[in-house]
């Protein structure tokens, strides 16, 4: 315990470096303007208020009907081009290769809905589109909050957002999201291996990050999305203890109702192309 209250103590006391920590690409197309602590998450910035901008799919609309079947999740990194000797290139999907894969989505009748609005579904009794898919991009990237939101919301489609909380998108960009109907949900403050920490620090991990986003965006933060989807039954745990309803994988296939802590997710790399999406798809 004297060694629990020391470490709390001392994330209340500094600042998380603002470097950008990712899984994914490490690009460093991101804002890097906020810090997370214990004590800065009771701060509150402007929140946010939806407005008429609000994308076609962020609510429930006419014609959906009560749904409890499975659903695909997609998970991008980064958008774009991978600049020279990046680590990890692949995770970079090209803008043209990400329009063609929503257009053709949209064109096979797919319309993509936000996690919470699943868990409506799933658990109380809610409607969803007859084809509902969730597009998920994982660390929060600068392309992630402009490009994608521009190309998405020529079909009427939100998406979610898991943000690494310490040094990624600035507030104004998680703000333009919500404004549009984006959910916005938690990937951890640094985006450790969750399952080397003890316990005081996967706490932080997991309650310091969803506190942020809810004092400062006035949201539920109802999913958390293990770092690098890496997990262990303490860390499902935490996760539950922390008050999420839900946590997503990298674990390939459709997600189900079965284990909301486990949802599946497809992951789109670059290269794979419209051809390597329908073939995920088909993988039922």
């Amino acid at each position: 315990m004297p060694g629990l209250i020391a470490f709390l103590g001392l994330v209340v006391a500094l600042a998380i470096p603002l470097a950008a920590c990712s899984g994914g690409s490490g690009s460093g197309k991101t804002d890097a303007s906020h810090t997370v602590t214990l004590a800065q998450t009771g701060h509150h910035a402007s929140g946010y208020q939806r407005s008429s901008s609000l994308v076609r799919n962020a609510v429930p609309q006419p014609g959906w009907r009560p749904y409890t079947g499975s659903v695909p999740i997609l998970v991008y990194h980064d958008l774009g081009t991978p600049p020279p000797g990046d680590a990890l290139p692949g995770l970079y999907v090209s803008d043209a290769e990400f329009e063609a894969q929503m257009a053709w989505l949209h064109l096979q009748g797919y319309e993509a809905v936000t996690l919470d609005e699943v868990m409506q579904a799933w658990y109380h009794g809610a409607t969803l589109p007859a084809k509902p898919i969730v597009i998920t991009f994982d660390n929060g990237y600068i392309p992630q909050a402009t490009f994608a939101p521009a190309v998405m919301s020529r079909y009427g489609w939100p998406g979610v957002l898991n943000e690494i909380t310490a040094g990624h998108l600035s507030n104004a960009r998680i703000d333009s999201l919500l404004r549009i109907g984006w959910e916005i949900d938690s990937h951890s403050v640094t985006h450790p291996d969750l399952t080397s920490l003890s316990p005081g620090e996967l706490r932080y991990q997991l309650v310091a990050s969803r506190q942020f986003l809810q004092r400062t965006f006035h949201i539920p933060v109802n999913s958390f999305c293990y770092p690098s989807s890496k997990y262990n039954s303490a860390v499902v745990a935490a996760v539950k203890a922390a008050g999420y309803t839900n946590a997503v994988t990298e674990n390939g296939g459709y997600a189900t109702s079965a284990d909301p802590y486990l949802l599946n997710r497809f992951e789109i790399e670059g290269g794979q192309g419209v051809a390597g999406l329908a073939s995920d798809l088909q993988r039922q």
